[in-house]
């Protein structure tokens, strides 16, 4: 399941993933004679952090693909590899924010604004970014024989700190309504942060303040975070999916073992489903006749909008030590793999 990579990749995909993947992993576990492992929401939450951090939901890059980017955006008209090929601009050699998706982040964000003005007074566009982009040409720039060796690392600080710089830096006097960063569904990986930051000056309202490596730390701390906590679906489309996958066979029927519909009202988020996924099929297994139905399986945004509706409120992930919390919590941990 880990080697699934899809950009935007949430805790509803892994849930679903989980879910589907399930029954096979039941019955090879019985056929070993494996003891059956429990998992709890939080260890479901922390296992997302985990394969988050260690950047499993990120397409690979390729290098070849990635030299192609270095000259077509114009990289290497002023950055050279080993040696400056401009007067006080480092070459690739001597970037440390190679092997630090936090000071990639602060360099693409400081140095972009710093780009704007000068190439505007050359007349030469600005060139923009792709998350892919930025991904294929880190991937070149990291099989250069300067840059290998370096030991990565994350480690992001905790989501309080950057959201008290998220306003204080003017971030949130934009950011809302429509540009409010909780109205936006998509889970970026840390090469995704970066693009953003890159591009970001182009759409600015005015030029952004620069950041110091700390103050993006803090900062990526709350955006990193607010990603586990943020969750949303379409109770609408979820009661669809709830009558289709049969689902109220077991939960609408007194006297089944499951859980009620109502009982899981105010209480069903993606990790919670995704635990839930262990416990249901032992049961499902019994011989019984209402038990023998097909296990249904869930693609796209399926799971997310039947978690809606089965929690019936305004579906937003409830406070506490949740899948953010390990990976804010200024833990250094590899980075690449």
């Amino acid at each position: 399941m880990a080697k699934v990579v899809e950009r935007g990749f949430s805790p509803y995909h892994l849930a679903g993933l989980l879910w589907n993947h399930v029954p096979a992993m039941w019955a090879a576990m019985q056929a070993k004679g494996i003891s059956k492992p429990g998992l709890s929401e939080q260890e479901a939450a922390d296992l997302f952090a985990y394969f988050f951090s260690m950047r499993y939901f990120e397409r690979a890059g390729r290098p070849g693909r990635g030299q192609r980017v270095f000259q077509s955006k114009g990289c290497a008209e002023c950055h050279g590899l080993e040696s400056p090929v401009r007067e006080g601009i480092q070459p690739v050699a001597a970037w440390q924010s190679l092997a630090d998706p936090i000071a990639l982040a602060q360099q693409m964000w400081n140095h972009s604004v710093e780009m704007r003005a000068a190439l505007a007074r050359r007349a030469v566009p600005f060139p923009r970014l792709t998350a892919q982009e930025l991904t294929d040409l880190l991937a070149y720039l990291r099989s250069l024989p300067q840059a290998r060796g370096r030991q990565g690392k994350f480690s992001p600080a905790s989501a309080e700190a950057g959201q008290g710089l998220f306003v204080s830096k003017g971030c949130a006097g934009c950011h809302k309504a429509e540009l409010s960063l909780e109205a936006r569904p998509t889970r970026y990986s840390l090469t995704d942060f970066a693009a953003a930051m890159w591009d970001h000056p182009l759409r600015a309202a005015s030029t952004p303040a620069p950041l110091s490596y700390e103050e993006m730390r803090q900062l990526l701390g709350y955006l990193v975070s607010m990603q586990f906590f943020e969750e949303r679906g379409d109770q609408g489309q979820g009661r669809q999916v709830y009558q289709a996958k049969r689902c109220g066979v077991c939960h609408d029927r007194p006297g089944s073992g499951a859980p009620a519909r109502s009982a899981l009202a105010g209480r069903t988020t993606s990790y919670d489903m995704a635990a839930a996924a262990w416990k249901h099929l032992p049961a499902r297994l019994e011989p019984k006749p209402l038990q023998r139905s097909a296990w249904p399986h869930f693609a796209g945004t399926e799971m997310a909008d039947l978690c809606a509706y089965l929690h019936g409120l305004e579906f937003k992930r409830r406070p506490g030590r949740a899948a953010g919390s390990d990976v804010t919590a200024g833990k250094d941990g590899p980075a690449e793999k």
